[in-house]
């Protein structure tokens, strides 16, 4: 059904309760084991099935609505979950950016066992604090999360960080975090190769510091 959904549509779903759910196994990249399942939304209005992004776009329009609505169906996709399986949960930031919402997911979340949280990225450059602020406030009460659809060709970071634009500057502080993470060296080395082959330059200053990036990488363009 092709329809742009209104928040009275939108009240009108779930107070009649046509929001379903589905689980759909996550698989290990390397060993394609299925290692959890992530819950996916599911919606019908006068018995058509709902595209789920057409209703999470119109829940934008009203935070607060916004903010409800995800409360009952993260409880009931909890409450259906597969049991003794990882669930991935997706959570969008714009539903936790008060404090009395942060303090509700942490509370609803702290006390679940086997949660990934699949932070839903929004597309404006001016949800970057948002999103920021998300990340810390799960760190803060130890909360797991993933970053959803990294590098889906229309996500922020792919658009705004890799494709725009013909060179990409490295901060040479990366030398450091090398130091403390060796295996940060394996991504550095990804995001140089990835410019060379796109046909951007990498650059940077400071020369001391650069000899010693080229030398831990092996690689330069």
């Amino acid at each position: 059904m092709d329809l742009d959904l209104t928040i009275g549509d939108i009240s009108l779903i779930m107070g009649t309760q046509n929001y379903g759910v589905c689980y759909e196994p996550i698989k290990d990249a390397m060993s394609l084991k299925t290692i959890g399942y992530e819950a996916l939304s599911r919606f019908k209005y006068k018995g058509y099935l709902i595209p789920p992004n057409r209703f999470f776009m119109a829940l934008h329009n009203d935070e607060d609505f916004f903010f409800y609505t995800e409360t009952v169906l993260k409880q009931f996709q909890i409450e259906q979950r597969i049991k003794d399986k990882l669930l991935f949960l997706n959570l969008d930031p714009d539903v936790s950016k008060k404090h009395e919402q942060i303090e509700f997911w942490a509370e609803l979340l702290s006390n679940q066992k086997d949660i990934v949280i699949e932070i839903i990225e929004n597309m404006d450059d001016e949800d970057l604090k948002d999103l920021d602020n998300f990340m810390k406030w799960l760190d803060f009460y130890g909360l797991t999360y993933a970053y959803d659809d990294f590098l889906k060709p229309d996500q922020l970071f792919f658009k705004s960080l890799l494709e725009n634009g013909s060179y990409i500057k490295l901060d040479m502080d990366f030398v450091q975090t090398i130091r403390d993470d060796s295996a940060y060296i394996e991504f550095l080395k990804g995001v140089v190769k990835y410019a060379h082959l796109k046909g951007k330059k990498n650059y940077t200053g400071g020369s001391g510091k650069r000899r010693r990036f080229r030398y831990r990488t092996g690689c330069w363009s």
